[in-house]
């Protein structure tokens, strides 16, 4: 690899690992914390169009000021009406944990974790495995990268 290949590669990286470390830090870090009555709970109809014809239904908690994605268990815990507080993101503006006033335990939206946490430190060790350690693994780089800059557009919308 010649010199200007090697310039351009490492600039890409870093360009790489600044995006995931932002959406890391949005993460990581506390957000603003809101308390609010919860409006209520809608349950939707995820419909796949297989030959199956399978199924699975998604909940989103309605409040005042936000509209964001909870799991089942806690959607069914929840009664009209009801004090929620949650946690939002700096950035990009999404609701990092959440629960019921009523509750110690925060509770996370398993896609939340998996776009602003796992996706970036797995994007992040795979760019300095493959730089620092030399290894060949370009095809795992750019498809962490690829779910990179889709995770962005995600976050954005």
């Amino acid at each position: 690899m010649n010199d200007h290949q090697h310039k351009l590669r490492l600039s890409l990286y870093t360009t790489f690992v600044l995006a995931a470390l932002v959406i890391l830090f949005d993460f990581i870090l506390p957000g603003r914390v809101v308390n609010d009555e919860i409006i209520d709970v809608k349950r939707e109809r995820q419909q796949y169009f297989n030959a199956a014809r399978n199924y699975h239904y998604s909940y989103k908690v309605i409040t005042s000021e936000h509209q964001f994605s909870v799991a089942e268990n806690f959607a069914q815990l929840v009664q009209d009406h009801e004090k929620i507080e949650y946690s939002v993101s700096r950035i990009f503006k999404e609701v990092n944990w959440y629960r019921l006033l009523s509750s110690e335990n925060n509770s996370f939206y398993s896609l939340r974790i998996l776009s602003g946490l796992v996706l970036p430190l797995l994007t992040i060790i795979s760019i300095l495995v493959a730089y620092l350690y030399k290894k060949n693994i370009g095809i795992l780089v750019f498809v962490l990268q690829v779910l990179l800059v889709a995770d962005l557009i995600f976050l954005m919308t």
